[in-house]
């Protein structure tokens, strides 16, 4: 799961595919995480992708969470991809709360990725 090369300093979740809404001002972007860490995210989409460095707000069911969590980020890089676009995401402003979510979100991912192992 840990790629010895990754430089980030958090662990991600890979592949881990879920979807989400990216809120880009008045634009509601159907996307979906293909990975996660308690500090950002990749992000996968169809349409047009937010712009380098634009402010946005994920909405994303998380963990057992019934109603979707609003995730507010930073957009770091956009490229093409086979089908779309990919783009990083860097978590801005996030509540206690919310980390505490992220971080159980990797854990518990981390566990049952141990067990099947």
């Amino acid at each position: 799961m840990a790629n010895p090369a990754d430089k980030r300093k958090t662990p991600r979740i890979r592949p881990w595919v879920a979807p989400c809404i990216v809120v880009d001002g008045a634009r509601r972007l159907p996307a979906y995480f293909t990975d996660l860490s308690v500090r950002g995210a990749r992000l996968s989409t169809d349409g047009q992708p937010p712009a380098p460095h634009a402010r946005v707000v994920v909405e994303a069911r998380l963990g057992r969470a019934l109603s979707p969590s609003r995730l507010p980020g930073q957009v770091k890089w956009v490229k093409p991809a086979e089908k779309g676009f990919e783009f990083g995401l860097t978590f801005v402003g996030i509540t206690t709360e919310l980390q505490r979510t992220l971080e159980s979100v990797v854990e518990d991912f981390r566990r049952l990725a141990d067990a099947l192992s």
